[in-house]
């Protein structure tokens, strides 16, 4: 198989149910991810590119 992506990367080294779940949760964090869903999922956003999404209207975070 070829992982290319961290989060294939994340998928693919979970083993258990809590490591899938923790890969799951942080695909979101991805900006690229994120913007896949607003613009599938969110009116205001479906004649938007993805790419514009994730420069334009998802900000950085860092929660540490």
């Amino acid at each position: 198989m070829n992982i290319d992506t961290a989060s294939a990367k994340n998928i693919y080294a979970a083993d258990g149910k809590a490591r899938y779940d923790a890969a799951c949760k942080r695909l979101p964090s991805e900006k690229i991810i994120l913007a896949w869903i607003m613009k599938n999922c969110i009116e205001k956003y479906r004649d938007c590119g993805v790419d514009e999404i994730a420069k334009n209207y998802i900000e950085e975070v860092c929660l540490h």
